[in-house]
């Protein structure tokens, strides 16, 4: 009865005081939103990444360039000049040894310009197989992908990423339209659905070609890596073992490093979980911010009631009681600005989800509050403390 005696008397104090309660819980309203708004992009960033490497299938597998026992090392291998390469050729190899296997490779030149009459843009081109679609898990939103016979023609043909599509053409279906890449004329056939983030970069702003075609205009065929689909029936770690004594035999030398999605996915979640905590550390700078506000408010705050202390303490209130008020109205602060943070946190995400993909997750959301009532306490209980042991008599002395 009289700890609820004193939680009336707390609220009584935040609504007599309503500037400085509104003050207060300004702070930590904008510090659980920024929590909740910028680890929905980490979390966000890590689903849309999780999602591409698990649309192409965890039984994929990617040759890159160099031994390496460390993946990230052979991951960061692509685009290197540090062994004999891995050539087109090899990939047909491959296919024409293991019946049923996709295979598509990866060669992308420096950024280059795109025209369509007065309009130019820089963008990536990437050497594809007729397989890149299916090894690669994209989806066409128009048009067709390439065929064999495309490939081995050296067709100027392209398949034009969601964004670039739209840049060149705006609402209109390039399909037959011409665009001038590396001083050549190429005509569309395709055009992706937006892919958006994926653990290949942005696909969006890429233009596909034969990858034939691509090695005679530049004449490399240095791939960065090979990506393999396994026939159906054939176990990966069963593929694996042979696609390496394959290309052993070829190259004379293990001078190639195999690995599979399943190892990419592990480092993908990897990777974004480090990214999302920190993002959750710079979001919790502003909630601790805003708690600092919160104790500075509450020790203001004392310096204003210390006679309404010091007459509490004269007719009986004990030094327990006053504590217990003054912590009492720092964590409501915190309890309502946790919960408006937090809904003001999902309504950002949902908006920021229309620029880049966002993710609220009950952890982001537990946790967001949790953070806010606990910083409620931790910068409460000095001021609280401050106001129980003031001395009554000094208290109704002051001015």
């Amino acid at each position: 009865m009289k700890v609820f005696r004193i939680m009336l008397m707390a609220f009584d104090s935040l609504r007599l005081n309503r500037m400085r309660t509104f003050l207060s819980t300004l702070g930590i309203v904008v510090g659980v939103a920024s929590l909740i708004l910028i680890t929905s992009f980490g979390y966000g960033a890590q689903k849309k990444i999780l999602a591409s490497i698990n649309k192409i299938g965890s039984d994929e597998i990617i040759i890159t360039p160099g031994k390496f026992t460390d993946i990230r090392r052979a991951f960061s291998s692509i685009g290197s000049n540090i062994t004999k390469p891995l050539t087109y050729e090899d990939m047909v190899f491959l296919k024409n040894q293991i019946q049923g296997t996709l295979a598509t490779p990866s060669l992308t030149t420096a950024r280059t310009t795109v025209k369509v009459e007065g309009n130019e843009i820089s963008v990536n081109v990437n050497g594809v197989s007729e397989d890149f679609l299916k090894v690669l898990g994209y989806d066409l939103k128009f048009g067709r992908s390439f065929s064999k016979t495309d490939i081995n023609a050296y067709s100027n043909y392209a398949i034009l990423g969601s964004k670039i599509a739209e840049d060149l053409f705006g609402d209109e279906i390039p399909l037959g339209k011409s665009i001038k890449l590396f001083n050549t004329k190429f005509y569309v056939i395709g055009v992706l659905t937006e892919q958006g983030a994926t653990m290949f970069g942005s696909i969006d702003r890429n233009i596909f070609i034969p990858i034939t075609k691509l090695i005679a205009i530049t004449s490399t065929n240095s791939l960065q890596a090979i990506y393999l689909k396994p026939p159906s029936g054939i176990s990966k770690d069963v593929f694996i073992a042979v696609v390496k004594t394959l290309l052993i035999v070829r190259h004379g030398i293990e001078n190639f490093t195999i690995a599979d999605f399943a190892q990419f996915a592990n480092l993908a979640n990897t990777a974004t979980s480090i990214l999302t905590v920190a993002l959750g550390i710079i979001g919790s700078i502003a909630l601790i911010v805003g708690g600092i506000g919160i104790m500075n408010i509450m020790l203001a705050t004392v310096a204003e009631r210390t006679r309404e202390i010091g007459i509490r303490k004269a007719i009986g209130a004990s030094s327990k009681d006053i504590l217990l008020q003054f912590l009492f109205e720092s964590v409501v602060i915190t309890f309502i600005g946790g919960g408006i943070g937090i809904l003001l946190g999902i309504l950002g995400a949902r908006i920021g989800n229309f620029f880049s993909p966002t993710a609220i997750t009950t952890t982001s959301v537990v946790v967001g509050f949790l953070v806010s009532i606990s910083i409620g306490i931790f910068f409460g209980v000095y001021p609280a403390i401050k106001a129980s042991k003031l001395n009554p008599v000094e208290a109704l002395r002051y001015e």
